[in-house]
């Protein structure tokens, strides 16, 4: 039986390009933006981190003596319109021992992009998708797991549907359905699991909703009913340093040095 990841009760889709929200407090959150980097092609770095899930309820009851611990699953999933990155960003992580209102231990780089001589262009979208699931039963090798998703026939013809986003723009809505499908991939394979997750989000990054036009670290937090979910999102752009202004009285530009500087 596939995993419904997509079930109401345990996901939640924040933001999608297509539909920003026009009041409550995810509009009120993009109007206080500093918008302090003029255009995209100012980027020169972005990167995305997953904080370490918060497990409010881990769905096991204690029973008798047992604390109630529960062996979870965590898979992310990111699709983006870089090239070297379409459906790189596959993790799947199995944890065996973990209670209610306690953090999953993962900390990690979940999407990277650095300007370079041969990838001059920012992305403009990525959209990612980060689930915890229950097991029923022992957990799987997730190396395993990974190993058989990547040679699987359903998942190698999607990887020329994501290698056809690109010149489309990356349109969200095909995104977010490779991602759904990917993830259904991933959860026949790993079998002995719950028909539903504990939590699910699912979140697009854009340039259009200007979620890289604020320079340096923002953290963005996602809450389902059973599992809060936290991300970093970094932005680097170009510095640049005027050394001096048109002389109004000989009419003549002095010179200008800009100044790149690395990501890290």
């Amino acid at each position: 039986m596939s995993i419904e990841f997509l079930n109401p009760e345990t996901s939640v889709v924040f933001s999608a390009p297509k539909d920003l929200p026009q009041g409550g407090k995810f509009a009120d959150a993009l109007k206080n933006i500093t918008r302090d980097i003029p255009t995209s092609d100012k980027l020169t770095g972005i990167e995305l981190r997953l904080l370490p899930p918060f497990v409010k309820d881990n769905n096991t009851e204690p029973f008798l003596l047992l604390p109630g611990f529960a062996k979870l699953y965590c898979l992310t999933i990111v699709v983006s319109d870089i090239n070297n990155q379409l459906l790189g960003g596959i993790d799947l992580q199995g944890f065996p021992r973990i209670g209610d209102n306690e953090h999953l231990p993962i900390n990690k780089t979940i999407f990277y992009w650095q300007q370079n001589d041969t990838d001059k262009l920012p992305p403009k979208q990525i959209h990612t998708m980060c689930a915890v699931i229950k097991s029923k039963k022992a957990l799987r090798e997730t190396g395993k797991v990974m190993a058989d998703l990547k040679n699987d026939e359903e998942y190698k013809s999607l990887l020329g549907t994501v290698t056809g986003l690109v010149s489309n723009a990356s349109p969200a809505g095909v995104a977010l359905d490779v991602i759904n499908q990917v993830a259904g991939i991933v959860g026949r394979y790993l079998g002995n699991v719950e028909d539903k997750p504990v939590g699910t989000i699912i979140n697009s990054f854009t340039d259009i909703r200007g979620d890289f036009d604020h320079e340096g670290v923002r953290k963005q937090a996602f809450e389902t009913k059973k599992v809060n979910f936290e991300m970093e999102v970094i932005v680097r752009a170009q510095r640049h340093t005027e050394r001096g202004m048109r002389s109004l009285e000989n009419g003549h530009d002095e010179q200008v040095e800009v100044q790149l500087e690395p990501l890290w």
